[in-house]
């Protein structure tokens, strides 16, 4: 006979209803441990405020009234401690949401908070929440972080004022590491929301690039201060390549600026700028010491300010040919790119003085020979590798150590050693940078007397180009080509004028052995 068959009940089952915790006026004192996403810490004191919840990821709010905790250690995932401890005072909590949809980081901007806090903190990593309309920033540390902190829908309010103080204050900007005593300030106006204000400020640091172990940099003051949106909570969804062409957030950045000072800095050896030389450059610096001064401006949309080098004994090395001279740089910023760091610098001036050239057959030494170079129309892209393109007016006290450039690269006329008397020469220059490449397509000085001027290209380790000197009559050009030298008197001011620097490699002219 067996069991009787009985159909499946297929009908839907009915949903059950969630729980709803309403409590009202919780009030709790003495020793309290809590437990918020993977933070859990501990403290004593007296906590006074309202809950709602819903269970199933349903609404959820958070209201704390009146908070005031002595705190003990908190650990991030268990172990990672994240501060050693202090006091709280204020107010805190969650406005409604709906926890299945806002997980993890979206719940934050739901989040509110007006506290007075003093702590002992074991990472600065969350200061970076207030860096979001920065870009490529980045700070670090451990310390001591004190003042009021107030946040409602992911905006800083007014009224805050949150000191973080360290010995080893670390900030990165793009690829470079800034180490030392310092301190950050994160401020609002104490009636207004906005700007949002942040003032990095070192007393003492060091400065390196992330790939490298050693400081090229040592200064007493430095400063970066932001203002603007005090909005620091974008959308966990988007990538930062979306955040910075995203409508909403290019507005916000619209009243952003950013201000560097450096007051005072040393650079150790003018070594360091060998970086920024394309990879093939034919001549290195190869030391010195530099100080240097800068106050550069930026906004969403430009730049503008001054750095000041000025460099005592600088090096620079071409084969077994050396300079030595003390150099002045005044580079002006104009306007510019800064999510390119492209820059106009026009204006910008160098001055070469106490040079010493060094050679197997002539060495030169003039305390009183001096050379500028002022940019009339300069700008460029100032990233590894840097790409320039400037025109300069040209002036040399003398033709001293040209002559001893001369006289080190072959065996020259004569009659060239009378352009040692020649002084006051005024020219033009044209530079152009790019492709690892440096090219000259004119650089010239001259007098009533003398004439001096320069064609070349330095690319893949090599230099070609000529090199024209002339004195009263008397004319000679200094050709390198496929690596060899010589010194030519057969026409060379035709030859010289006649010769183009293009992107493409120039062919040797087989009638007259020049281009």
């Amino acid at each position: 006979t067996g069991r009787e068959v009985v159909p499946v009940d297929t009908s839907e089952l009915p949903k059950k209803r969630p729980w709803k915790i309403h409590v009202n006026g919780v009030a709790a004192s003495g020793e309290h441990r809590f437990w918020v996403f993977n933070l859990q810490g501990t403290g004593s004191g007296s906590v006074l405020g309202n809950l709602y919840m819903e269970t199933r990821g349903g609404t959820f709010s958070l209201d704390v009234t009146d908070l005031d905790l002595n705190l003990g250690p908190a650990y991030l995932n268990g172990d990672a401690e994240v501060y050693k401890g202090g006091t709280m005072q204020g107010v805190l909590g969650f406005s409604p949401l709906t926890r299945r949809d806002n997980k993890g980081r979206r719940m934050l901007k739901f989040a509110y908070l007006d506290t007075q806090l003093d702590l002992t903190v074991g990472s600065f990593n969350f200061l970076n929440i207030f860096t979001a309309g920065l870009g490529n920033l980045d700070i670090a540390g451990a310390g001591q972080v004190a003042g009021r902190l107030a946040v409602r829908d992911g905006y800083v309010r007014a009224g805050t004022e949150l000191n973080a103080t360290t010995s080893n204050l670390g900030v990165t900007i793009r690829d470079i590491d800034i180490a030392g005593v310092g301190s950050v300030l994160i401020q609002t106006p104490a009636d207004a929301d906005s700007p949002l204000n942040l003032d990095i400020h070192y007393d003492t640091l060091t400065a390196k690039r992330v790939t490298e172990n050693t400081p090229f940099l040592r200064g007493t003051a430095l400063r970066l201060g932001y203002s603007g949106s005090n909005f620091i909570l974008p959308d966990p969804d988007m990538s930062f390549k979306e955040l910075w062409s995203d409508e909403a957030a290019r507005q916000r950045r619209a009243m952003n600026t950013f201000d560097l000072t450096i007051n005072d800095a040393k650079v150790f050896d003018m070594s360091t700028f060998n970086y920024y030389l394309p990879s093939e450059a034919a001549f290195t610096f190869a030391g010195g010491e530099t100080s240097l001064n800068a106050k550069v401006a930026l906004t969403e949309n430009t730049i503008n300010g001054n750095i000041d080098l000025d460099s005592a004994a600088m090096k620079v090395q071409v084969d077994d040919q050396s300079f030595e001279a003390d150099l002045d740089a005044d580079i002006v910023i104009q306007s510019g790119v800064p999510r390119d760091l492209k820059a106009n610098i026009s204006g910008s001036s160098l001055r070469l003085f106490n040079v010493r050239v060094d050679g197997n057959e002539e060495s030169f030494d003039g305390d009183y020979w001096s050379t500028s170079l002022t940019f009339t129309d300069a700008e460029g892209t100032f990233i590894k590798p840097i790409d320039v393109n400037a025109s300069a007016v040209l002036t040399v006290s003398d033709t001293r150590p040209l002559v001893t450039f001369f006289d080190n690269r072959n065996k020259p006329p004569k009659w060239l050693s009378n352009m040692m008397a020649v002084k006051n020469l005024a020219g033009e220059a044209e530079l152009v940078v790019s492709n690892s490449a440096i090219r000259i397509p004119l650089a010239y000085v001259d007098s009533e007397k003398a004439e001096v001027g320069v064609k070349g290209v330095i690319a893949n380790g090599e230099r070609s180009g000529m090199v024209f000197a002339r004195f009263k009559k008397f004319s000679t050009l200094l050709k390198r080509f496929d690596g060899k030298r010589n010194v030519d008197v057969i026409k060379p001011r035709a030859k010289f004028d006649r010769y183009q620097i293009s992107d493409a490699e120039v062919p040797l002219d087989t009638e007259a052995g020049s281009p």
